[in-house]
């Protein structure tokens, strides 16, 4: 078994990794947790080929509830949130008891958004089965919902929540044998990420193990989950709450998550990264920070695992450039963008609107 510590104000805990973890998730809850009641928050689409065999790992000592949760965008909302504080109080959980996320990062963030605020905030255990939620999602103590914008604009991505480190985090890489490929190429996104922020080799190492990690070999997913954890938890040490280095871990997404909210468009958190990491590139070009080199670069990966790189269809770039506006770094009006440099990214203020409408137009916003 592979053990990384992450070392925060808010917290130490363990995140566990190894093939075949799953029946034996109870007792390594039993190691960091002394209460023996709980609500274990599933994702719908894994009830069925995993449920049993996580609930099956807790002895007859716990008095356990399961709620199962519809894992979409549209669902992750406060509505969820609310539902599950009834499941709470429906199973008489108190300050001592338990949530257990059992999903991807959608999971995890509305589980533990519900923990961190009833009776204003009990223990979460997180045991993540999508690669993304592995390697980025579970890992850093983000929860939250989105909120609707303003005039109908489309949703505002995580707006709504809060900072609930976990007691652990444990990661069985054989769950993903059944999660599609789709999801396992979303995964990657954040893996090239991490590889843009710390860890150049991580492209070596996608691009030689690209079939392997697409079939969800376990031992190689164990090699990536390390080292892009290994990644994010050096940020996330140095930065718990986002105050300044940590919002690094944003590469792509304040272009992403304005597209992911375009339902039209059907794009999955990954996809959408994927894309908003091309036009961070170019935005970075486009200012001078990096080389035409390091746009190639961003797209050649995306593109060689299978991510697109440009929008499915056309958006009006004025329309995207307005929507950015509501990202959670802009401060006092001002948007602030997580670009890469020369070594690593950095957060950039001030940005010309001129190079972020040439970085849309660069993945196919119109005009």
């Amino acid at each position: 078994m592979i053990e990384l510590k992450v070392s925060v104000p808010g917290g130490t805990y363990p995140v566990k990794i190894e093939a075949g973890l799953l029946p034996r998730v109870g007792g390594l809850v039993e190691s960091v947790h002394e209460g023996r009641r709980g609500l274990v928050v599933m994702d719908q689409n894994i009830q069925s080929p995993h449920g049993e065999t996580l609930l099956s790992g807790f002895d007859s000592q716990w008095t356990l509830a399961t709620d199962g949760l519809i894992a979409t965008e549209a669902n992750k909302k406060q509505e969820a949130v609310s539902g599950l504080h009834q499941s709470c109080l429906e199973a008489g959980l108190d300050r001592g008891s338990l949530v257990v996320g059992f999903g991807g990062g959608i999971t995890g963030d509305v589980a533990g958004f519900a923990a961190a605020s009833f009776l204003r905030g009990i223990a979460l255990v997180l045991v993540p089965t999508t690669l993304l939620a592995m390697v980025d999602a579970a890992v850093g103590g983000k929860t939250g919902v989105n909120l609707p914008l303003p005039g109908g604009k489309g949703l505002g991505k995580n707006l709504a929540g809060a900072f609930w480190q976990p007691k652990a985090v444990l990661v069985d890489p054989l769950v993903l044998h059944t999660l599609p490929v789709r999801d396992l190429r979303c995964g990657l996104a954040e893996c090239i990420k991490h590889g843009f922020i710390g860890d150049p080799g991580l492209f070596e190492f996608i691009d030689s193990n690209r079939q392997a990690i697409l079939a969800a070999d376990p031992a190689v997913i164990t090699t990536l989950v390390e080292r892009a954890l290994r990644v994010k938890i050096s940020v996330i040490e140095q930065d718990e709450r986002e105050a300044g280095g940590r919002a690094a871990l944003n590469l792509g997404h304040t272009f992403g998550h304005v597209v992911e909210s375009v339902e039209a468009l059907d794009l999955r958190h990954g996809e959408a990264v994927a894309i908003g990491m091309v036009a961070a590139a170019q935005c970075a070009h486009e200012i001078g920070r990096v080389g035409k080199e390091v746009v190639d670069q961003a797209r050649d990966i995306v593109v060689s695992v299978g991510l697109p790189a440009t929008l499915p269809s056309p958006v009006d770039v004025n329309a995207l450039v307005a929507a950015m506006q509501f990202d959670k770094k802009t401060l006092d009006g001002q948007l602030r963008l997580v670009l890469p440099g020369q070594d690593g990214v950095d957060i950039v203020e001030d940005v010309p609107t001129e190079a972020v409408k040439a970085a849309w137009r660069t993945v196919g916003a119109g005009d």
